[in-house]
């Protein structure tokens, strides 16, 4: 039978977290932890290691990498290590210089040509996260050259139907700085199609805030599918309060 491979430092605060991830637990975990994120960032992070918002979202991609964790199958620091490689990715957005203002232009260009070889491809429009990867834009960019458009809050998912299948009504809210690393980090964590749902929803990278109907149409799915979709986006975001990030 496969062997407990996990560390006896973090035996109890494991378990307590695995039976009850309540916030508390959860504080408990990532403080048992913290060596290690902060050897991750270092690791990772290279200039922007100390960036109390690289901690923070180091410490969502802790939690996220306790709930794959396998105890028989190594050690909690190597996974932990492997999963906050991430953090490379992370911080380079953070340092990305925004281009001077006459490659706009060519970037617009450039990102609708990109958008449309990859419709072909999907069968579906493609997200922000698929659209930067296949153009090398970041994120921060794609927004800047659609005119920096602030996504709305966290808390426009409400659960009130609307004629026609169901669907959430977004309610258009300023975000407060603080919670847009939030709402960042739960994007990050989300599959291709609900990334998309959410940016378009809410606003998020340029985007002008879509009604789901709207966003069940360009995805050609049901109203009732983007609902259900927003719905785990939705208990996604609500976890900000439990895990007292931001």
């Amino acid at each position: 039978m496969p062997k407990n491979q996990l560390e006896p430092a973090y035996q109890a605060p494991f378990d307590a977290w695995q039976l009850d991830p309540s916030k508390a637990n959860t504080g408990a975990l990532l403080k048992a932890v913290d060596p290690v994120i902060n050897t991750a960032l270092r690791s990772y992070g290279g200039p922007s290691a100390k960036s109390v918002t690289l901690k923070s979202q180091a410490k969502q991609l802790t939690v996220n990498a306790m709930r794959s964790y396998d105890p028989q199958r190594g050690p909690l620091k190597a996974h932990m290590m492997s999963r906050l490689q991430r953090l490379r990715r992370v911080a380079a957005k953070q340092r990305q210089i925004i281009s001077v203002p006459e490659q706009v232009s060519l970037d617009q260009m450039r990102t609708e040509a990109a958008a449309k070889e990859l419709e072909e491809k999907l069968y579906r429009p493609p997200s922000d996260q698929e659209l930067a990867d296949y153009t090398g834009l970041s994120q921060k960019r794609l927004e800047y050259i659609r005119g920096g458009r602030r996504p709305t809050a966290e808390s426009t998912i409400t659960r009130q139907s609307v004629e026609g299948g169901g669907a959430f009504d977004p309610r258009v809210q300023p975000i407060e700085e603080d919670h847009s690393e939030w709402l960042e980090l739960v994007y990050t964590d989300l599959d291709e199609t609900n990334q998309f749902i959410m940016e378009r929803v809410l606003g998020m990278h340029g985007h002008k805030p879509q009604k789901p109907s709207a966003v069940a149409t360009m995805l050609s799915v049901s109203p009732a599918a983007v609902s259900h979709r927003m719905a785990q986006i939705q208990r996604k975001l609500d976890q900000r309060e439990t895990l007292g990030m931001f």
